[in-house]
């Protein structure tokens, strides 16, 4: 007897010392828990997300956490299947509603657990909150700290917070496995879907992988067991129905990158992991437009620093990208006929504001991050005379200005033989003087320089600089593209012709927002005043008269959309390295680039292209789709203008010449007519005749009369 109380009080010792063993253990370990309150101010890293003006998805930008890159997009509970939902908490902590951060039943089993020395059991979906979030430290730890701290603070989450913000909470930061945190990066990597597109049997699939995610992605038979045995127990608890259950057994599951045959009870036949990277998300998921995603990328980098971009995430950024305006780039970009080699960019934007609403970077290589329409700084040939002839404009000239079209040089060291000679593209010239209109008309280089050479090549080169033209040295080489822009700067200058005379800032993002909401940027589009609206409107005039004047020989005929009004020009440079075509409308300013990355010269079926071949059918092929519907008429003209016709080489009026906008008080006049030829005669003052030999010199009288008189003065 005596032995068996001796027993009984070692026993109850032994009881009351582990307790106090586990009692001064969870003091040591909980004395400097962390303050909840972080929680409020706990930053999870979570994937960016990049979209277009109409909500749609452009891109997913992956956060980084401990090196590595993750997604994880934060979630609403309203916003994943409620299946889903119920397959994770039945599998993950089924008495999760009935219980207050600890489940008694597995917290016994953890303790008995304890005392044998295994560190494993008591988990509920709140203290995994708390592991993944609070104590990431010691996620990987086995240890008593670890579990007596989780308790405490899962009592303490569960004080705070009700039970659908908690579970709102785990679903947004447990590890899926691969690179994907999170239910909504889990059901992209696995099934390509949102959340709230998840059927019970995905939602108990990714509950069977949750506990050891990445070796039960490579075991697709044992993990299809344990969702069969996850099913079989909604059903005992009442989860779910038979029927239910049967229609998820029997839903043919291939999570990406297996391939797998099922018979029609469920059964998995055959399964063979064809591509266990494809459920690794990519640090960037393009959906649409890849150089409108890298180039807000590098701006969010440069505006936000990669802390913030990456460290943090979980940024919302509105794009000014039009989906169907940048459907129709892409398809014209890829059905371009292009020279051997080339490379082409695209870029249409808002010509009031600047928000660019379609752009192409490049078409030949996969992957390509160099985005041409915003880097590419090329010589804009002679796309840039507009710019020459509207800076004329505002010293005094009009579209009627006469310019010669004559050979000229000009003192320069860099030339052969110290002098440069410009030279027309056809190398012939007129010979005479022509107006700026059938100058530009033509494409003519020698009036150009003529006009910059008249106005000033310092007021010419101001111009372009203003208009984002980067000029080296203010020679008269610029007036016909001895200057260098981006195509997306271009179309920004070109904007001012039909805009009232503002260069506009080309901008891709409109807003950013972070993950709570709240903004962090807001576009303000930034107008640059380049001309008055009188001199912009007869720079949108001369434009339109490139398109139109001569017909079918116009070298811009291709960019004529029917039922729209356009303008533009072409621009070809030296060697043909750089075709260029910029054009407006009603709408839209936009600019096509064509050239190869290494600055070669073109060749097309080998011979050099021409800018007017190439460049204006892609634009025509863009603009017209881009802008179906939309009013494309013509631009009224701002009081102070008035429409004369003239003719266009001479620029004398003329009922047949063209129709041009030139200022009130500077229309041109008609020429006087020549002076009549005449004759100087003798005549006999008493007759009234011509004075014969036998008259009196006194009687001679001189009269210069017009010649076509001469003969009623021969009397008979």
């Amino acid at each position: 007897m005596r032995v068996l109380r001796f027993l009984l009080f070692g026993l109850v010792g032994a009881f009351l010392g582990a307790g106090l063993a586990l009692a001064y253990l969870a003091y040591a370990f909980t004395r400097n828990l962390p303050d909840l309150s972080a929680f409020e101010r706990l930053r999870l890293t979570s994937t960016s997300a990049l979209y277009a003006r109409d909500g749609s998805l452009l891109a997913l930008l992956a956060s980084v956490e401990e090196g590595r890159a993750i997604h994880r997009s934060l979630v609403r509970l309203s916003e994943v299947s409620p299946a889903a939902v119920a397959a994770i908490v039945a599998s993950e902590d089924r008495r999760f509603f009935q219980h207050y951060g600890l489940d008694p039943v597995r917290l016994l089993g953890a303790l008995f657990a304890v005392l044998k020395g295994d560190l494993q059991g008591g988990s509920t979906i709140t203290t995994q909150v708390i592991k993944n979030t609070l104590l990431k430290e010691l996620a990987q730890e086995r240890t008593l700290e670890r579990k007596f701290k989780e308790w405490a603070l899962a009592l303490e989450l569960e004080r705070r917070y009700t039970k659908e913000e908690i579970l709102e909470m785990y679903l947004n930061v447990v590890p899926w496995g691969g690179n994907a945190v999170g239910i909504q990066g889990a059901a992209e990597a696995y099934f390509g879907k949102k959340p709230s597109e998840l059927s019970l049997a995905e939602g108990a699939y990714l509950a069977a992988l949750i506990p050891a995610p990445n070796a039960r992605y490579f075991d697709l038979e044992g993990t299809r067991r344990r969702m069969g045995r996850l099913l079989d127990q909604m059903v005992q608890e009442g989860w779910i129905s038979p029927r239910l259950r049967d229609e998820a057994w029997r839903t043919p599951l291939v999570p990406r990158g297996w391939e797998a045959r099922y018979d029609e009870e469920g059964n998995l036949l055959s399964a063979q992991l064809k591509d266990p990277s494809a459920r690794i998300l990519p640090e960037v998921q393009v959906n649409q437009a890849p150089h409108v995603v890298y180039e807000v990328r590098s701006w969010l980098e440069a505006r936000f620093g990669r802390e913030k971009v990456y460290g943090e995430g979980g940024l919302r950024v509105y794009t000014t990208l039009d989906p169907a305006m940048q459907a129709a780039a892409e398809r014209a970009a890829r059905s371009a006929r292009l020279p051997e080699g080339a490379e082409l960019a695209l870029v249409g934007l808002d010509p009031e504001t600047g928000a660019v609403l379609a752009l192409v970077g490049g078409v030949r290589k996969e992957k390509d991050e160099y985005n041409r329409a915003f880097r590419a700084l090329r010589n804009p040939g002679s796309a840039v005379k507009p710019f020459v002839y509207a800076t004329a404009f505002e010293n005094g000239f009009t579209q009627a200005s006469l310019v010669p079209d004559r050979p000229l040089e000009f003192p320069d060291p860099s030339q052969k033989g110290g002098v440069w000679r410009p030279k027309n593209f056809s190398g012939t010239f007129l010979d005479r003087e022509i107006t700026i209109r059938y100058a530009l008309d033509l494409s003519l280089n020698l009036p150009a320089v003529y006009t910059a050479n008249a106005i000033g090549v310092e007021k010419v080169a101001q111009k372009l600089s203003q208009a984002g033209f980067a000029v080296k040295y203010p020679t008269l080489a610029i007036a016909i593209g001895g200057a260098s822009i981006t195509p997306a700067e271009l179309a920004g200058a070109y904007a001012a012709f039909i805009n009232g005379g503002y260069k506009v800032r080309p901008y891709l993002v409109e807003r950013v927002e972070d993950a709570r909401g709240q903004v962090l940027y807001q576009a303000r589009p930034e107008r640059v005043r380049l001309f008055d609206p009188l001199v912009a409107y007869q720079g949108w005039d001369l434009l339109k008269g490139y398109v139109y004047d001569l017909g079918e020989k116009g070298l811009a005929k291709g960019a004529r959309v029917p039922g729209r009004v356009v303008g533009g020009k072409t621009g070809t440079t030296n060697e043909a390295r750089d075709l260029w075509f910029a054009g407006v409308t009603r709408g839209l300013s936009a600019v096509v680039w064509v050239g190869r990355d290494d600055n070669r010269p073109l060749r097309m079926g080998g011979r050099e292209p021409s800018s007017s071949v190439v460049n204006p059918p892609i634009w025509r092929a863009f603009v017209e789709e881009a802008l179906r519907g939309r009013p494309g008429g013509d631009f009224s003209p701002p009081g102070g203008l008035v429409a004369v016709r003239v003719d266009l080489l001479s620029g004398a009026p003329s009922p047949s010449g063209v129709p041009v906008y030139v200022p009130r008080g500077k229309e041109p006049e008609a020429p006087l007519p020549a002076p009549a030829e005449t004759v100087t005669l003798a005549l006999d003052r008493r007759t009234n005749c011509l004075a014969g030999p036998d008259t009196p010199p006194e009687e001679v009288v001189w009269l210069e009369v017009p010649k076509e008189e001469e003969g009623k003065y021969r009397c008979p």
